[in-house]
């Protein structure tokens, strides 16, 4: 069987905006520590974007993060931090 994986920079035209999403339990610090992790994976001078959004009963928030990434390498350092946060369930 052979490799079918295309790679992210034939996909993805760079720089874009990109929204990530990290879905995790909804506790004080969840949102805060996936936009620092966000955030330290760009350089400093790129902005975030965050937006929340809870569950119908509470219990998992959905993080949203929108910024410019200028490269694939930009791309996967965000998914890897992100994928760090404590409690992250999925990572989208």
């Amino acid at each position: 069987m052979s490799d079918r994986r295309i790679p992210i920079e034939e996909l993805i035209e760079f720089p874009t905006a990109f929204s990530f999403k990290a879905i995790g339990r909804h506790t004080f610090l969840f949102s805060q520590e996936a936009f620092e992790a966000a955030r330290t994976a760009l350089p400093e001078d790129r902005r975030v974007q965050l937006s929340t959004r809870l569950s119908r009963d509470g219990t998992y928030v959905s993080v949203t993060l929108t910024a410019t990434v200028e490269s694939a390498d930009e791309l996967r350092a965000v998914y890897a931090a992100l994928w760090g946060v404590e409690g992250v369930i999925t990572v989208l």
